[in-house]
């Protein structure tokens, strides 16, 4: 039926209330631990895994190529969810890799300081109000680091990918996810499932051409970004040199038969020793 991606504030009952939904509906739950478990399985270190994984990498790392690894690795775990269909993903930017696909819903929960100051200190057993905010400040912070760095996406003040933000401090868990629970199912159609699932397949394309040109062929094209639509292959990014951009065509042309391949790639090309 639907795709659905939830974000939370620590200590909003996130992801209490994505499970109780995974579980009216009939879907799978997935949590960090199991993308972790995925992504490392594709062949990323735990080492490199934990640098990036919902985090602000360091100055270095931040150049590093393995953080486009990370991102790409999470990309296509994330689509190979999306395609098994009736799902429910927390975190880890799912939402933005899934965006523009029909049947994807997108949900943030979020509560006053106040409740996430009680329910964490429950949860983690902390005596102190104090120690309790600062636990809370300190993941807000890394989580906006997380989106702003590797997505350049502001988490709490752009909510224009966000289909519903929905404050959990006075509704029931239960009646929440019975509400949301309700709605899917009265209103998912067949035909936005089908859509859904052929744009699913579309963007699992668009990031196996990406690896292929950057991982593969070792293209050096900055921020490259593939979307495939009906067809038509679309390529965005930047570069130095044209004999890149006509290298990156050629390869797709030539190894994805009957797709045309359209570039908007920037090219800055180096002309320090071109003058007579």
């Amino acid at each position: 039926m639907a795709i659905l991606t939830l974000t939370r504030e620590s200590g909003s009952l996130g992801d209490e209330i994505g499970m109780l939904i995974a579980r009216r509906l009939g879907y799978t739950f997935y949590d960090k631990h199991e993308i972790e478990r995925r992504i490392i399985a594709k062949g990323l270190p735990k080492e490199e895994f934990m640098k990036y994984d919902e985090r602000k990498p360091n100055f270095l790392d931040r150049f590093a190529k393995n953080r486009d690894k990370y991102l790409n690795y999470l990309s296509m775990v994330i689509l190979e969810i999306a395609k098994q269909g009736n799902c429910v993903i927390m975190g880890r930017g799912a939402f933005l890799f899934l965006r523009d696909v029909p049947n994807h819903i997108t949900l943030r929960f979020v509560s006053p300081m106040e409740a996430r100051i009680k329910r964490i200190k429950e949860l983690k057993n902390i005596e102190s109000d104090k120690v309790a905010q600062e636990l809370l400040e300190k993941s807000d912070k890394r989580k906006r680091d997380f989106y702003k760095s590797c997505f350049k996406y502001d988490l709490t003040g752009d909510h224009t990918l966000i289909h519903a933000t929905i404050n959990t401090f006075s509704l029931n868990p239960d009646l929440l996810a019975e509400m949301i629970t309700a709605g899917i199912k009265n209103n998912m159609m067949d035909s936005v499932e089908e859509a859904g699932k052929q744009r699913v397949e579309e963007l699992i394309l668009a990031q196996q051409m990406t690896n292929k040109l950057i991982f593969e062929h070792n293209l050096h094209i900055d921020e490259l970004w593939v979307i495939v639509r009906d067809k038509v292959i679309t390529l965005n990014g930047v570069t130095a040199f044209h004999a890149t951009v006509e290298r990156a065509q050629t390869i797709l042309e030539s190894e994805y038969n009957g797709y045309k391949v359209e570039s908007f790639i920037h090219c800055v090309q180096d002309n320090r020793f071109s003058k007579a």
